[in-house]
């Protein structure tokens, strides 16, 4: 389900845009040292947009006070059939630094990726979308490594840009909310947009055998928003912004957090898989 096509806050709910891509990929990787990998090739696909019944969708939907649907909403895809087929090339350069001090991470992790059109396939895209992520774990304090002894504390400082420029599919926009974008909020709840920014910290303080950890998160989508064709952030009510604040604790693969939505001022409980950084 695309997070392009959701509602914001007090909006009812909003019929689901699934997004079909069929295709291949070929590409080869390369290690420069081993902190560096470098990664590049081509991509070829055909996307379809379907509606909740499996029918070809094209423009997104919302309910209107009447209980009907106002099916004028923003494309769903860049040739306006529901239907796109493209080619781009893709790169990707990560350097990763970062290292385990008795089971938690510490160092420096950077990724640039770049995704570039060819002006083959539906109205010929010719794009440029590029993101870069920049993740620093801070070791705060010095401690002695081996088995059995106790993890540093941690501060994790994160920085990501996403920008575009040329012709660019709704489904591929950059969404804002989410737990590994703005957390406290739903899946692009905030909105969708050509460039976005977000900040994050956190503060990880080991107890016995895992950690707990207090966090606050920023995201905007610096005014991009109706660059977009259609302004799915302005159809579907959402702000373009948001931040958050929470504390939480890792119990084994799951992160139970509570976070606040600034926006709202309203808090709720989450559990999710993985990491966040």
């Amino acid at each position: 389900m695309s997070p392009v096509f959701t509602g914001g806050p007090g909006v009812d709910e909003v019929p689901p845009v699934w997004i079909d891509r069929v295709g291949f990929k070929a590409n080869i990787s390369e290690s420069f040292t081993r902190q560096s990998k470098f990664t590049y090739g081509l991509v070829m696909e055909e996307i379809t947009t379907r509606d909740e019944t499996s029918s070809i969708c094209t423009h997104g939907a919302r309910p209107l006070p009447s209980g009907g649907l106002s099916m004028d909403g923003p494309p769903t895809t860049l040739s306006g059939t529901g239907v796109d087929r493209m080619a781009f090339a893709q790169a990707n350069i990560t350097r990763d630094n970062t290292k385990y001090v008795n089971g938690t991470v510490v160092g420096e992790r950077n990724v640039f990726q770049l995704d570039q059109g060819l002006g083959i396939g539906s109205n010929f895209p010719f794009f440029n979308r590029h993101q870069l992520t920049i993740t620093r774990f801070i070791q705060l304090k010095q401690v002695e490594e081996g088995a059995g002894k106790p993890p540093p504390p941690v501060l994790v400082l994160h920085g990501h840009y996403g920008g575009c420029v040329g012709d660019l599919p709704s489904y591929d926009a950059f969404t804002l909310g989410g737990p590994y974008s703005v957390r406290g909020y739903n899946m692009g709840e905030l909105g969708a947009s050509r460039n976005i920014l977000e900040l994050a910290a956190e503060l990880r303080i080991p107890v016995r055998n895992t950690h707990v950890y207090t966090f606050v998160e920023h995201g905007n989508d610096l005014g991009s928003s109706k660059d977009l064709k259609g302004n799915p952030t302005e159809f579907f009510r959402r702000v373009g912004y948001g931040s958050s604040y929470g504390v939480g604790a890792k119990l084994g693969l799951v992160r139970m957090e509570y976070a606040v939505d600034h926006n709202s001022g309203t808090g709720a409980v989450f559990f999710r898989f993985g990491e966040r950084f």
